[in-house]
């Protein structure tokens, strides 16, 4: 059958080209757009804390900074130094080894150790006391931005007028930091 042409154009009817989109479409809009921000709100929030890690990862305004590789290896450092300045000793030098250690102690530590020594001076010089360490392992126990715990495991030979000795000794050393350096506030045998 011939298709007649009545002159008429086909498509839609000028009354449906005018009609709003669909009540869905405007709903999946909606939800698609708030998908998209929060998605883009929470991409920025973990690239900022991937920048920024804390010791409360949860709570964004919580928590200190997590310490650097290189406070980690300062804080050992200075634990194992402190250590090996304890075991040298050389009672004929009993104020360069007091010396020596305090160097490495805060305010607190320092006004102890004097105390401690004055009352061993004595007793080193006549032993003739001479002695020499050796570190084993060190690790942290605990660390913060201005604060650290290092256990320390070292070995040390001394030798006396009264014969030698060998200690085998394990510490927990306190370090803070004062003015950025850590320094030793306390420490206490393990064992």
């Amino acid at each position: 059958m011939p298709v007649l042409d009545t002159g008429e154009t086909t498509g839609p009817a000028p009354e449906t080209a005018a009609r709003p989109p669909a009540r869905w479409r405007v709903l999946l809009t909606v939800v698609l757009g708030s998908v998209l921000v929060l998605g883009l709100v929470a991409v920025g929030y973990l690239a900022y804390r991937l920048q920024n890690p804390t010791t409360a990862p949860f709570r964004p305004t919580a928590g200190s900074a997590v310490p650097t590789g290189a406070d980690r290896r300062d804080a050992l450092d200075v634990a194992e130094q402190f250590a090996l300045r304890m075991d040298t000793v050389d009672g004929a030098d009993i104020d360069g080894y007091v010396k020596g250690i305090n160097e490495m102690l805060t305010t607190k530590a320092k006004t102890e150790n004097v105390k401690t020594f004055d009352a061993m001076k004595e007793s080193y010089a006549a032993a003739e006391v001479k002695g020499k360490g050796q570190v084993l392992q060190r690790g942290i126990a605990d660390i913060d931005p201005d604060s650290a715990t290092v256990l320390v495991a070292h070995d040390a030979d001394v030798s006396t007028t009264q014969g030698d000795i060998e200690h085998h000794y394990r510490w927990t050393v306190e370090l803070v930091k004062v003015d950025g350096e850590w320094r030793v506030d306390d420490f206490t045998p393990v064992n």
